[in-house]
């Protein structure tokens, strides 16, 4: 089934996606899914099985702060976007951090929150830092953004005091 999803945006399309940046271990994942709550649900659940499939071991700091950024950035894009933009794009990449993304879209920019702002969107961008990533915001020139949650994949080795 994962292999149904995986393959079901290439059935169709005679060429090959672009290469992505020059990275010999990168992975990449992008599916539409609708603006619905049952879009959550599924955007949560491909997440999980991606990333563990990817080697992203679950209920480490990395993989849940993915299944809930995901989860947050989905369920903005139902709450503030679903008029505007019937379907979102999942996207997820890897190679020497992870990048979880949602593109919608909504042509209205959302600001990222400040250091010590609050909301959804403010918790998701304190548990990144706190993982040694960040919250990013990129606009598309068509219309509409794509919010990432960037998130090292290697825990940076803490320095002894001595």
């Amino acid at each position: 089934m994962i292999r149904r999803w995986r393959d079901r945006g290439r059935r169709n399309d005679p060429e090959p996606p672009p290469p992505a940046a020059p990275t010999a271990n990168r992975r990449e994942y992008r599916i539409s899914l609708a603006t619905t709550l049952p879009g959550i649900k599924l955007a949560r659940r491909i997440t999980v099985t991606v990333l563990t499939s990817w080697g992203v071991p679950p209920r480490t700091g990395v993989h849940d702060a993915a299944v809930l950024a995901v989860t947050e950035l989905a369920a903005n894009t139902v709450r503030h976007a679903a008029l505007l933009s019937p379907s979102f794009e999942l996207l997820l990449a890897a190679a020497d951090d992870l990048d979880v993304g949602v593109r919608d879209n909504h042509p209205d920019l959302l600001e990222l929150p400040p250091p010590d702002g609050t909301g959804g969107l403010a918790t998701l961008a304190d548990l990144a830092h706190s993982l040694g990533g960040r919250l990013a915001l990129e606009p598309d020139p068509g219309g509409g953004k794509t919010v990432h949650v960037l998130l090292p994949l290697t825990t940076p080795v803490q320095e002894k005091q001595s």
